[in-house]
């Protein structure tokens, strides 16, 4: 687990709109480029967009993760879907991305939401596994020129 002296969660602002978007793709430009062709690469990124970004954000509820001020990772969640869960690439397999899921779950139990569902990439996948996702479907979406980007349809019930 990180740190926990130097970490904060609190609700996401529209002032740090550009900082999260920023931090998004370019996680999806260095953990995506290598699995993904460049059109799935890119629709990721078209798909978060400023408007997806803010809606989800007013539509249900949006965490910033900070390290020493600065805006490392990000959660969504809306109604019993989480979303746009990314932590910069630098700081990995460190934690950060278990607190973000953990705080998100738990805003999903004080709603009454019982089961929890989610979109994984294929190089966040085993990240849901080790949560407890289970696997529902494996599907893809096609993108520009015939490209395929495949992810996972997955689901937690939770306590």
């Amino acid at each position: 687990m990180p740190e926990k002296n130097n970490i904060s969660i609190k609700e996401f602002k529209s002032s740090d709109l550009s900082v999260v978007k920023r931090l998004i793709h370019n996680t999806i430009d260095t953990c995506y480029s290598e699995i993904y062709p460049k059109e799935a690469v890119q629709f990721f990124k078209d798909w978060h967009s400023d408007d997806r970004i803010l809606n989800d954000a007013k539509q249900g509820h949006t965490l910033v993760l900070e390290k020493d001020g600065r805006i490392i990772g990000t959660g969504t969640i809306v109604g019993d879907e989480i979303k746009r869960v990314f932590v910069r690439p630098r700081f990995q397999k460190q934690g950060f991305g278990r607190v973000i899921m953990s705080k998100l779950e738990e805003k999903a139990i004080s709603l009454g939401i019982r089961g929890i569902k989610l979109d994984a990439s294929l190089p966040s996948k085993n990240f849901y596994d080790l949560l407890g996702y289970a696997t529902l479907e494996e599907t893809f979406l096609e993108v520009e020129n015939n490209k395929k980007l495949h992810y996972y349809k997955m689901q937690k019930i939770l306590i």
